[in-house]
């Protein structure tokens, strides 16, 4: 791919994810209501990144491990979410398994982002790949979705 395509494709990426925070401010104002309750606005002087997995069959076996760094914040399975407090500034999260997706955002206090995770195709098994998206779109899946819970580590 050439350098001016490339660079095309990211100017129309950061257009796009500046369009849905324009979005979101707009229909904030509204509760977002999911199979486990209304979503919570961020904690003061935190923002909070909302990482969801819509319902579907495409690989429905398969979990969506998210990372910051090294810890796992989060393993949804399909019809899952999860909400990060996250403190303000550069935060990268990443999918591992037959390859590795990652995404950086510019978390602000007091702003809610949300993050799709969707299962691709991939060589041997599917593929978790990460993906900006909306207050929209979070908000028209969100009664079919239910919160992730860790699971309490055993004694």
């Amino acid at each position: 791919m050439s350098k001016s395509r490339m660079g095309y494709m990211a100017a129309l990426a950061a257009f796009a994810f500046v369009a849905a925070q324009v979005a979101v401010a707009q229909d904030a104002a509204a509760p977002i209501i999911t199979k486990s309750g209304p979503l919570a606005a961020p904690e003061a002087g935190k923002g909070e990144v909302v990482f969801f997995r819509p319902g579907s069959i495409m690989g429905a076996a398969l979990g969506c491990t998210v990372h910051e760094g090294e810890p796992q914040i989060a393993r949804l399975g399909s019809g899952k979410f999860f909400v990060v407090s996250a403190t303000p500034g550069r935060h990268e999260y990443s999918t591992q398994g037959e390859a590795t997706d990652r995404l950086t955002l510019e978390v602000e206090s007091g702003e809610t982002y949300f993050v799709k995770c969707n299962i691709g195709m991939g060589v041997m098994s599917g593929r978790a790949n990460l993906s900006p998206s909306d207050r929209a779109t979070f908000a028209k899946k969100a009664k079919g979705l239910k919160l992730w819970e860790p699971r309490e580590a055993k004694p």
